[in-house]
């Protein structure tokens, strides 16, 4: 009985539902039944909805005994929450207890599947901006409101049925159409139950509330996926629907339904966070075929995963589901607005509506700095850390003017609460002052690039074919994401070998017991469930220690590491072994902010194998190294042969020949590969090249202009690498330090004298005994990502426990192995003469006076 329970949940919701899905649901429906049977006495929702019937059918058929014995334990939640609905008439209240036990409930019980399906609830305020803007839209349009016969309105992800209830209440429908908008015209979906039974019930309470009368049941309520409820082999009748009868003909009902309003909230999960949460998200091939020809074709982007977020997948099916005409307004992810990768879902938005319109909320917390305060308060409040937006979508065939894109931007530097209220005062899109924007051939709508960026040589890329400009350098990478780097780094040699030992013989234990992929079974204090650990586990290999894999690393800046460099516990390497063959081979590069970078554009010289976020999470760097390396036994060229060394590496310049012979036509004979590798390095920091193209570092690799003056730029750049390179060198910053006859270096964690906006960033106190003062304030001026490189050192040197895996990583660990106790205070000296002296070089670089091409206006 219960394999055919599961397999019409599969049918009704998705076919990869699993057996612990399944029982979730199940769980969810016997802990919350009384709980809707003391709130709502006056009738039965548990005996009214078809899913609760079906669902209480199936726990009827398994041991009732023992799920009686956890009643019996609920037993005093059920008596708080009979004593909280004691006496209480009124609706709205009735739904507020609802609600709060709802969020409070579910998010602890039912962790991975709110992470999973991206539930986030949706402010009222922002619920009565879409629903007038889609009125009046419609209305402006299409002559008709929303309270017109053969006016079908889907919310397609309804959570708790913010949205209808709130259309129901707000006087959109007239009197005399809200029964037929009641049963024949409003359609909500959901697909976790709890939310579904909590959705039914406050959308029948408004109804009755407004109509009065005898109680009625929401038909237009359905328990299924939206997103695979129209994937092409999702059938009518297939076997296991008939435990769920009704739900499925609500189904069947929907979809030969012409909607003409899609509204709501749409999820905005994009991934798992780590494999051993078992929390993979859910593939729809259907839909995600249609992202694929229309949003994907369209990208200039190579990593296209994003355009297969929850919230995108969303705009494509509300897209489809209106047909030739109707509306969609959402709020969502903001991040398609200027995304690098969404220029193509921007570019499809443009053909296939007439009009688009954005209000832009802000709130994106993956910034920093004053970035960050610009972006301030998230309209959904401490949990948000995305930018939010209200997009409204018109599809008017009709319409003269087609792919209008209108927009609104909030503002800077508001809270949660002055978003809210200016969203009030607006009232819709209508009491907004919108900006029309002409997007350009690149699909940009803000931060448009500048189309004469595009006539300079490429610093370097992937695709060479039909390249008019060759690129300066041949080779560069992503750097290192190893997917467990609280296993994989450590400030200590000595602790990441025991790490190293204990994960990877977890592992191989794993593969000598020959069961099933583990998934969320995995304990995270012995091993980070990756992809890639899951294909070794396919092959039924065990994993090696390799004691030649230890390697120093550059995690963050100024900040060096061991890494435990392997291909079985790094997840992606991409190209940096062949920059890095082993640990004896030296080299040099520069990791550079990565395009669609959550943080400011900036890089930095390394001599280690980079980290991929070296600037900090969001980051996504590239590493452009000055030399490859090749080995040298796999050659049969002749010319290889006669360069041969005796080494097992062949090096190879990564400055490339053509680049050497365009650079010396330009300047003369003189000029070396060094000499443009370090231009580079002096022109990227440029604050007047940063300036100048500020949009185009966003969405693509840095171009490289031929500049008047080549040669200052290049000794810029020489000067600038040997700082960054021997930091550990440079003599320390004079500063007042102030210490005990025999002090104790070690830190836990620094911290500016004060607090707040008594903050004295001149005064830092290194731990209990040591105080360090002096601190020049044009020290904090050299930022690389969003912090300063002070900063930098405050937030890398501290110890630090991982809360998954339990490891521990302690910087005084790097100074005791390197036998120099006092290798953190003087890092701070020396990284403050490095900063300020990086300044000095940068206020002393030369005009941008382009020379080549087409230059700046």
């Amino acid at each position: 009985a219960f394999a055919e329970f599961m397999k019409g949940l599969q049918d009704n919701l998705n076919p990869q539902v699993d057996q612990q899905q399944a029982v979730e649901m199940l769980a969810q429906h016997l802990i919350t039944r009384p709980v809707f049977d003391a709130l709502f006495r006056d009738y039965s929702f548990s005996e009214s909805n078809p899913v609760s019937v079906s669902m209480q059918e199936m726990l009827d058929l398994l041991d009732l005994e023992r799920l009686d014995k956890e009643q019996v334990e609920l037993e005093s939640f059920y008596r708080s929450v009979r004593m909280r609905a004691e006496g209480i008439t009124d609706p709205a209240a009735k739904q507020d207890i609802v609600k709060d036990l709802y969020e409070t409930f579910f998010r602890s019980a039912f962790k991975d599947m709110a992470e999973r399906l991206g539930i986030v609830y949706t402010p009222i305020e922002i619920v009565d901006f879409i629903l007038q803007s889609a009125d009046e839209a419609l209305r402006d349009r299409f002559g008709k409101g929303m309270t017109d016969e053969g006016v079908h309105i889907l919310d397609p992800f309804t959570g708790t049925g913010t949205f209808i209830v709130r259309l129901i209440q707000s006087g959109l429908v007239d009197p005399d159409d809200l029964e037929r908008k009641f049963r024949y015209e409003l359609h909500a979906n959901e697909i976790v139950l709890l939310a579904y039974y909590v959705a039914a019930i406050n959308i029948e309470e408004a109804y009755h509330g407004k109509a009065g009368g005898d109680y009625r049941p929401f038909d237009g309520i359905v328990l299924t996926d939206s997103f695979q409820m129209h994937e092409v082999d999702d059938q009518d009748e297939l076997p296991g629907l008939e435990r769920f009868p009704e739900n499925n003909e609500r189904v069947k009902r929907q979809k030969e339904q012409e909607i003409r309003v899609v509204v709501g909230n749409p999820p905005y999960s994009v991934g798992q966070s780590s494999g051993n949460d078992g929390n993979q998200n859910l593939k729809y091939p259907h839909l995600d075929q249609r992202i694929e020809e229309t949003y994907a074709s369209g990208t200039s982007a190579t990593n296209k995963n994003s355009l297969y977020d929850s919230y995108i997948r969303a705009i494509r099916l509300a897209s489809d589901r209106i047909g030739s005409h109707g509306l969609v307004c959402l709020v969502s992810n903001g991040g398609f607005i200027d995304g690098n990768t969404a220029d193509g879902l921007r570019k499809c938005l443009a053909n296939e509506f007439s009009q688009i319109s954005v209000l832009n909320l802000r709130g994106n917390a993956r910034t920093a700095g004053e970035q960050r305060r610009k972006e301030k308060g998230n309209v959904f409040g401490g949990g948000g850390r995305i930018t939010i937006a209200i997009t409204l979508l018109i599809k008017d065939p009709e319409a003269s003017v087609q792919g209008e894109v209108r927009y609104h931007n909030i503002g800077d530097y508001l809270s949660r609460e002055e978003k809210l209220r200016l969203v009030v005062d607006a009232g819709s899109f209508s009491g907004l002052e919108l900006e029309t924007i002409s997007p350009n051939e690149f699909g940009d709508w803000l931060n448009q690039r500048d189309p004469n960026y595009l006539g300079y040589a490429p610093l370097a890329t992937r695709d060479k074919t039909g390249v008019e400009t060759p690129p300066v350098l041949e080779r560069f990478s992503r750097g290192v994401a190893t997917s467990r780097d609280s296993w994989a780094y450590n400030y200590s040699r000595l602790a990441l070998e025991k790490n190293i030992s204990r994960t990877i013989e977890a592992f191989n234990d794993l593969v000598r017991a020959q069961g099933d992929e583990p998934g969320s079974g995995v304990d995270p204090t012995k091993l980070a469930w990756t992809d890639g650990l899951k294909v070794i586990m396919r092959r039924d290999e065990e994993i090696g220690h390799s004691p030649k894999s230890y390697v120093r690393s550059t995690y963050r800046p100024f900040s060096k590491s061991w890494l435990y460099f392997d291909k079985s516990l790094n997840e992606r390497r991409y190209q940096i072994p062949s920059f890095f063959p082993n640990s004896e081979v030296e080299n040099f590069g520069f990791y550079c902010v990565g395009m669609g970078s959550a943080v400011p554009f900036s890089l930095l010289m390394l001599d280690s194998v980079p980290d991929l976020h070296v600037t900090g999470a969001g980051s996504n760097g590239q590493f452009f190294p000055r030399y490859s390396y090749v080995d040298a036994s796999e050659s049969d060229n002749l010319i290889d042969a006669a360069l041969d060394d005796g080494t097992p590496y062949r090096q190879i310049d990564n400055v490339t020949d053509n680049s050497l012979a365009e650079y010396q036509a330009a300047y003369g004979e003189e000029v070396t590969k060094d000499d443009i590798f370090f231009y580079l390095y002096g022109l990227l920091h440029s604050p007047e090249y940063r300036d100048a193209y500020e949009s185009d570092l966003r969405k693509m690799l840095p171009r490289i202009p031929k500049v008047e003056s080549f040669f200052d730029f290049s000794e810029a750049g020489k000067k600038l690498s040997a700082l960054h390179l021997e930091y550990e060198s440079v003599d320390p910053y004079p500063l007042n330090i102030e210490e005990p006859v025999d002090p104790d270096y070690r830190v836990k964690k620094m911290k500016f004298a004060g607090s707040g906006k008594t903050k004295d960033r001149s005064i830092l106190l290194y731990n209990d005994q040591i105080t360090m003062a002096g601190i020049p304030e044009g020290a904090y001026r050299y930022m690389l990502g969003s912090r300063s490189t002070i900063e930098w050192i405050m937030e890398r040197y501290q110890v630090k426990k991982d809360k998954k895996s339990g490891i521990v990583n302690d910087p005084n660990d790097w100074a005791q192995e390197s036998g120099n106790p006092r290798y953190i205070l003087d890092l701070l000296g020396r990284v403050i003469r490095v900063s300020i002296e990086t300044m000095e070089i940068v206020d002393d670089l030369p005009a941008l006076e382009v020379i080549e091409g087409v230059g700046r206006e």
